[in-house]
């Protein structure tokens, strides 16, 4: 892992560490800051703001983070040390930039393991991802 970022080797994409809003902190080795509470417009916004290659992921993209576990985030905490400070409501959600239907797009929560859906108005956090 590279300061502020984590790469994924078997998919190739390069994720941002921290939700949007908050920023690494490399003597501390963890986000610092509040996540943003994003709506699907600002966060996209977000993601052009950010540079070249960055995009809110899709959900195939945001899924290959999920982890299969019993207990604790389902999310790899050593690469993604501040998911739970990013908590909106119930659980660690997050957007992807995938339509389930019109005006409702996919939401992933990585304190409970699973997908939803909200209207595209809804603020949530973001993990932003680029291509390696």
């Amino acid at each position: 892992m590279k300061e502020g970022v984590a790469t994924d080797r078997k998919s190739r994409l390069v994720w941002n560490r921290c939700a949007v809003g908050m920023e690494w902190n490399t003597d501390k080795k963890r986000c610092t800051g509040e996540p943003d509470g994003l709506n699907q417009e600002a966060a996209q916004k977000a993601a052009q703001n950010a540079g070249e290659g960055w995009r809110v992921p899709t959900g195939e993209e945001l899924e290959t983070l999920l982890l299969d576990t019993c207990e604790g985030l389902k999310i790899d905490n050593s690469a993604f040390p501040d998911i739970k400070s990013s908590d909106y409501g119930e659980g660690a959600n997050f957007w992807t930039s995938t339509e389930a239907m019109p005006g409702m797009f996919y939401f992933f929560d990585f304190a409970n393991g699973y997908a939803d859906m909200h209207s595209a108005g809804y603020g949530l956090s973001v993990l932003l991802v680029r291509d390696q």
